[in-house]
């Protein structure tokens, strides 16, 4: 894995040293849970000018599971830079006052996460945020003041994109995926794209014949 922010708790390939580009991709990577986690990561600054990781993610099953998909947003600043309250929601708004609440399930997150680390529940809420004008987030704090995001219309479509992603989409398309996410053993087998440990005699045929030739 790659640093302790993203062993922990989920391996989306988080390197809090190095911020995501502005315009961010989707992300694909194994779980241990044979499923394959679609994500959108970007890094925005709040009020303060501080970073956070913003990531819109899912687990994206067989077509055989039975369970609805679930879409999470998690948040996760520098160790230090504040606490997130975790027993008050977070806000979306609009520039007309609408507002949308997020319901904390940073109890989802494997081990004890820093203070500066928080999940919300995203997919109650998704299809119902516009995609025409920005948002706020507003992030409660055990400090005086909420942090406040700016979320541009580019970023929700980003996250409906991550919801509507369905098993049948990624069966057989090898090459949304990197091939070191691929050469991975827990890399779901139903996508049709793991790519198989090679045996010794295809790796190393020579090897194979010293061996027979001492015996």
């Amino acid at each position: 894995m790659l640093v302790w922010v993203c062993s922990l708790w989920l391996g989306i390939g988080l390197i809090l040293a190095a911020p995501a580009p502005a315009t961010a991709t989707l992300l694909y990577t194994a779980d241990a849970a044979d499923a394959v986690v679609v994500q959108s990561r970007r890094t925005l600054r709040d009020q303060t000018r501080q970073s956070w990781q913003v990531i819109a993610f899912q687990a994206v099953r067989p077509p055989s599971d039975p369970f609805p998909p679930i879409v999470s947003l998690r948040l996760i600043g520098f160790p230090g830079q504040t606490q997130v309250d975790h027993l008050i929601p977070a806000n979306l708004t609009d520039e007309t006052g609408r507002g949308w609440q997020l319901i904390d399930r940073t109890d989802r997150i494997i081990g004890s996460p820093p203070p500066s680390v928080a999940e919300y529940d995203l997919s109650p809420v998704l299809s119902d945020l516009p995609l025409d004008r920005r948002l706020q987030l507003a992030v409660p704090t055990l400090q005086s003041a909420p942090v406040v995001l700016g979320i541009p219309p580019a970023l929700v479509r980003e996250w409906q994109t991550v919801a509507t992603t369905r098993a049948q989409q990624l069966m057989d398309q090898c090459d949304r995926f990197p091939l070191e996410a691929r050469q991975n053993p827990q890399f779901p087998d139903w996508t049709g794209c793991r790519i198989k440990a090679a045996t010794a005699a295809e790796e190393e045929p020579g090897l194979v014949d010293a061996i027979e030739s001492s015996n």
